[in-house]
């Protein structure tokens, strides 16, 4: 099978040296071709891959370069560089580039480039899995909710499993940014303020990243920002990220609440995990929450049931606390009270700082349950491997 290439250049010669490569490869085909001052504002065409010749100082081809990157379903962008400096490569990684060369390209490496590229297509063509929503919801406050969202988020992120979203529903009290110690400049308001003009790279800059393949959207900042935001909103939202933003997972954090909000993004989630802890109180009000869902006869929810902080010294075992509940426990997380509360007093995520803790070590199994299927995605390791000829040129 052969990879669909478009051109855009600067000059002919160029073009012509493009198009050579592109027909020596052995695996791609040349589609288009065009100069850079005839961009397409959306790089479809039935193109693989966009090839161009990067221009430096021109803030127009960067914002292009940005906006198509942005996009999963974009074409992937190659980068030619006459030369290349290292700030030119640092550049062209964060405005999303695949692939970065240098004059003479090497016919090996290119054709190592056309390979991954092609292996991506697959995947985005054929078996590319769809958004999963689950949602998490604490039978009570103070059970940490937040804390598992977040480092599960990160888990699942790490193993670049896909990329993954946060949504913070904790509208009055949302806290998610300072498990990442960030501070967003963006928040939901601002969303709901701008619902019709919903596209890709209005909400990429929107988002707040807070680390490879992992987003935040914020909670409101204020207290009053909280008000204005209606279940219809949120529906046209989230529908909204599922259909075209390409994440593997958008995980809510619904706070403690089963008010309007949090039912609208039950109705919108695959499945719920229900957060409890090792307590009467606790496990009273988990049960009372099971009973409403169960009224409320949401079909398509799957509900799992997470005990955190469970201490197996406790007198209440996993049988009596199922058979309490009526249902089976998916999973159980070690209580280390004095090592959570210092990676959220730090802003550093436990599974980082400490993966081997037995709270990671519970985290993993949970994260392993949410995507049982998947294999880990490819690193784009191209920037790296041109960091690092750079460097060995510049050794004596």
């Amino acid at each position: 099978m052969s990879t669909q290439f478009s051109i855009y250049y600067s000059s002919l010669e160029n073009k012509e040296y493009l198009r050579q490569i592109v027909e020596a490869s052995g695996t791609g085909k040349l589609v288009e071709s065009n100069d850079l001052a005839h961009l397409p504002s959306q790089a479809v065409n039935g193109s693989d891959v966009v090839f161009l010749e990067y221009q430096e100082n021109n803030p127009e081809l960067d914002l292009w370069i940005e906006r198509i990157a942005a996009n999963p379903r974009s074409p992937a962008i190659f980068l030619y560089f006459k030369e290349i400096s290292t700030n030119n490569l640092w550049k062209a990684i964060r405005l999303g580039a695949k692939e970065c060369f240098t004059f003479p390209i090497q016919e090996e490496d290119f054709q190592q480039a056309v390979k991954r590229i092609w292996a991506r297509t697959e995947v985005r063509k054929g078996s590319a899995k769809p958004t999963q929503i689950i949602s998490f919801l604490g039978c009570k406050g103070g059970v940490g909710t937040t804390f598992l969202v977040a480092n599960l988020a990160s888990l699942l992120a790490q193993e670049r499993r896909g990329k993954v979203l946060l949504v913070d529903l904790d509208l009055g009290f949302g806290q998610l940014n300072y498990f990442f110690d960030v501070h967003p400049e963006h928040t939901l308001t601002e969303v709901i303020e701008n619902l019709e003009r919903l596209d890709n790279n209005y909400l990429q800059n929107i988002f707040c990243h807070i680390g490879d393949n992992c987003y935040l959207l914020p909670a409101p900042a204020r207290l009053e920002e909280a008000e204005i935001i209606k279940a219809d909103h949120l529906e046209k939202i989230i529908s909204y990220l599922k259909e075209n933003l390409g994440f593997r997972w958008i995980l809510i954090d619904c706070c403690h609440q089963l008010d309007e909000i949090t039912m609208k993004a039950l109705e919108l989630s695959e499945s719920l995990m229900l957060v409890t802890a090792q307590s009467i109180p606790a496990l009273s009000n988990a049960k009372k929450m099971l009973d409403i869902l169960n009224l409320l006869e949401l079909r398509e929810l799957e509900v799992e049931v997470l005990v955190n902080c469970w201490n197996r010294q406790n007198e209440l075992s996993v049988a009596d606390v199922e058979n309490f509940l009526g249902k089976t426990i998916a999973g159980t997380i070690t209580c280390d009270y004095q090592q959570a509360s210092l990676s959220v007093n730090e802003g550093k995520l436990l599974v980082s700082t400490s993966p081997r803790h037995p709270i990671s070590g519970d985290l993993k199994l949970i994260a392993g349950k949410i995507s049982p299927e998947d294999t880990p995605e490819e690193t784009n390791h191209s920037g790296w491997k041109w960091l690092q000829r750079l460097w060995s040129k510049k050794k004596p």
